[in-house]
């Protein structure tokens, strides 16, 4: 899956949206940051909705042993991605918290 999230040329979450829904993802639980994702180009929310449903099946299954909040800060990077195509290592550090909370409300979402 990671693999494949990093072969796209732009990652699920556009760069020229980032700003948008990363900031609604922060805020606690408003109905922005639904908004600000369900807005998302077709193709992007299409694909999103495929990965968020599979990654919540995970979830679901006993045997994992990956939180969620784990799956949220692993992923966070290769699903949200980075504020800039090309980020400095001193903005991939100062967006993980970011990146982790965005991925954790992302796999809240219903997406059926």
């Amino acid at each position: 899956l990671k693999d494949f999230l990093r072969s796209l040329k732009d990652p699920l979450i556009p760069n020229a949206m980032w700003k948008a829904v990363t900031e609604a993802a922060v805020k606690s639980y408003s109905d922005d940051f639904h908004e600000a994702v369900f807005c998302l180009p077709e193709k992007n929310l299409h694909s999103l909705k495929f990965v968020i449903t599979h990654l919540q099946k995970v979830m679901s299954i006993p045997e994992n042993k990956m939180s969620k909040e784990n799956l949220a800060k692993i992923l966070g990077p290769t699903v949200v991605g980075y504020s800039s195509g090309d980020p400095s290592p001193l903005e991939m550090i100062g967006e993980t918290v970011v990146l982790a909370k965005c991925m954790g409300r992302l796999l809240e979402l219903e997406c059926q």
